[in-house]
């Protein structure tokens, strides 16, 4: 009976040992086009909260260092002139970690947010993932026999982000029976307006 133990032991370490190497090795192989992806995920979600006709250099920010969350981008428009900023936030949601990246105008009242998009999360679906869900403003009538306008898609927490100063992001209603997730998002919001104020003083 120990002998069988002892074996089944060494079988079930020797499938581990095999099982950990093998994703080692491939993580190893993948580690460059995983972080080429994500690259390009920051980049693209830095540019999807400007204004229309800004540029951003991602390779040179304001504050901290290029392709990290603690870096701050200009927005400039084509003149040279600063039109917005950007940085990243954090916090801890109900089940992970929200992620978002905001552009933020300069304005009399202090930063007004221009757009606000969640990068990454693992919510529950239905409930809390709905912070980074999109919606089409046509319906599937429009969708199937064609409709005057061009589509957009959108997401209905998000947008209510628009235009509100660092004040007013606590006063933004939550998503029902998705607060912790809600108030997780309005944090993270919160973190990336201090972080651009930061590197704005």
């Amino acid at each position: 009976m120990m002998q069988t133990l002892l074996k089944f032991v060494a079988i079930l370490a020797a499938v581990c040992i095999v099982m950990g190497g093998g994703v080692a090795a491939l993580y190893g192989l993948w580690r460059g086009r995983i972080a080429e992806r994500e690259a390009a995920a920051r980049r693209a979600a830095v540019r999807n909260v400007t204004p229309q006709g800004t540029t951003v250099d991602v390779d040179h920010p304001l504050a901290g260092e290029a392709g990290t969350p603690t870096a701050v981008y200009a927005a400039r428009d084509a003149a040279g002139e600063t039109a917005a900023y950007v940085a990243a936030g954090a916090a801890r949601g109900y089940a992970s970690t929200v992620r978002v990246m905001v552009g933020a105008r300069p304005t009399p009242q202090g930063l007004a947010i221009h757009k606000v998009v969640v990068t990454a999360q693992a919510e529950t679906p239905g409930l809390g993932a709905q912070v980074a869900e999109r919606r089409s403003t046509f319906t599937l009538w429009q969708k199937l026999f064609g409709a005057a306008g061009p589509e957009r898609v959108f997401n209905p927490f998000l947008a209510r982000f628009e235009g509100k100063t660092a004040r007013q992001v606590p006063d933004v209603q939550a998503i029902t029976a998705a607060t912790i997730t809600s108030n997780a998002t309005k944090e993270a919001v919160q973190q990336a307006l201090a972080r651009i104020r930061k590197a704005m003083d």
